[in-house]
């Protein structure tokens, strides 16, 4: 959820538009300055609204930082890459102004002077770092470092946009640069591990660094949401990215539909298809890739919904499908995602395919991507029971032990062989 000062901020920015506007748009604006702080779809909707009175609009760091957030808590991850870049581009000189007085032995005073400390939209980054600069280095050190966490956290999630639509390799940067400004920022000790350890292809040295940045997160974060996943998968670290063999099972069931080859142009391939894409395929930022519409999209869906559906095809289907449920059970979740994604273009309406992707998302750390497809599954089957257990697992990693045990309960009302064959009277048990 976005963080409420965060809203408070994109609220004003819409308010304000309603002054600036025209006549014919001040109600629109209106609407937009009485929105829930706490509906993030209802703010993203006003945003797409008043889009071009925003657009040629100056912007602060805090609301573009914001605007930022909002489109990744509704899953648009181009447009928050765009965001966050746009808001960067107003810290980055002064974060070079904070290196600039560490390059030169400057200590930070101890106390925090009061014209560095946000009082509303109208006092923020920018204007903290003007009154800085009439400061002594001491104490305009202490002002930057205070102002520029906000920075640290943008860039942070702008690294975990990329890598969520599909370029690892501006994630590991970014992350990597966090990590210059914060050493133990959890988030980034985790992506930079993950990355590092998916590309790693077997290379012991990358393997290692992986698993460094992994063993520092568990030592300076063991409550971060991301230390459970780091936790599971690290003594098998070299097992889980152990270089992938070509096998006959790569290949798609007789009759599938060739969807790569029927990508529209500039479209980032299916994941899987790339050896070293983690947990992603490789994509491109709003800058790289400009042109791709809904309606291209639509075209590919359809090209899987008009194949026709042979005996064999829906074999080769239930096949994966039970190949991807198999590497699940054994804690392999890239292999089972590259397996079940292969399924979804054919049955994008299947709550058991659902189910195994959402599982595959999960034990992957995509733990957003994970709730939206496991809910997709129990919309569609309300008691599909591996939908069930994963999602009581991701409510347990959580901290919410009730709606977790809730959630496993109705895995044994569901299906009591797949409740025995998963212990999940032992994963209650667990929980209690």
């Amino acid at each position: 959820m976005m963080r409420p000062v965060c809203a408070f901020v994109l609220l004003s920015a819409l308010a304000c538009s309603r002054s600036q506007s025209t006549p014919g748009r001040s109600a629109d604006a209106g609407v937009a300055a009485n929105l829930d702080a706490n509906d993030p779809k209802a703010l993203l909707a006003a945003v797409d609204k008043l889009h071009d009175q925003l657009q040629g609009s100056p912007k602060s760091f805090e609301v573009l930082s914001a605007l930022g957030n909002l489109y990744f808590e509704n899953a648009r991850y181009l447009d928050a890459v765009d965001s966050y870049r746009q808001a960067l581009a107003i810290s980055d000189p002064i974060e070079k102004r904070a290196h600039q007085l560490r390059a030169a032995k400057v200590k930070p005073a101890s106390d925090l002077p009061l014209e560095c400390r946000r009082s509303g939209p109208s006092y923020a980054l920018e204007q903290i770092a003007q009154a800085a600069r009439k400061l002594d280095p001491a104490h305009e050190l202490r002002c930057l470092d205070s102002s520029l966490q906000p920075a640290i956290d943008a860039r942070s999630r702008r690294g975990d946009a990329l890598y969520l639509s599909g370029n690892p390799d501006g994630a590991l940067a970014e992350h990597r640069r966090v990590l210059e400004e914060s050493a133990d920022y959890p988030e980034s000790l985790f992506f930079v591990g993950a990355i590092v350890l998916e590309q790693s292809q077997g290379d012991k040295g990358r393997l290692e660094e992986g698993k460094k940045y992994w063993r520092r997160l568990l030592a300076v974060a063991p409550e971060s949401p991301r230390a459970a996943i780091v936790k599971d998968s690290l003594p098998r670290a070299d097992q889980i990215f152990a270089p992938k063999r070509e096998a006959a099972q790569d290949a798609l069931p007789p009759g599938h539909p060739n969807i790569g080859a029927q990508l529209p142009s500039g479209h980032p391939p299916i994941a899987g298809s790339a050896s070293n894409a983690p947990m992603a395929h490789r994509g491109a930022t709003p800058e790289e890739r400009p042109d791709i519409s809904p309606q291209q999209l639509q075209a590919v869906a359809e090209a899987a919904q008009n194949t026709e559906r042979t005996p064999e095809l829906e074999k080769g289907l239930d096949e994966l499908t039970a190949q991807a449920e198999s590497l699940l059970d054994q804690g392999k979740y890239q292999e089972a995602r590259d397996a079940i994604v292969r399924v979804m273009p054919m049955r994008p309406n299947d709550a058991r395919t659902a189910a195994a992707m959402g599982g595959a998302m999960r034990g992957l750390g995509r733990d957003q991507m994970a709730e939206r497809v496991l809910s997709r599954a129990l919309e569609i089957d309300p008691k599909q029971p591996r939908a069930l257990y994963e999602m009581g697992k991701l409510l347990a990693a959580r901290g919410d032990k009730a709606g977790a045990m809730d959630k496993m309960r109705a895995v044994q009302a569901a299906d009591p062989r797949f409740a025995q064959s998963h212990r999940i009277a032992q994963e209650l048990a667990k929980l209690r």
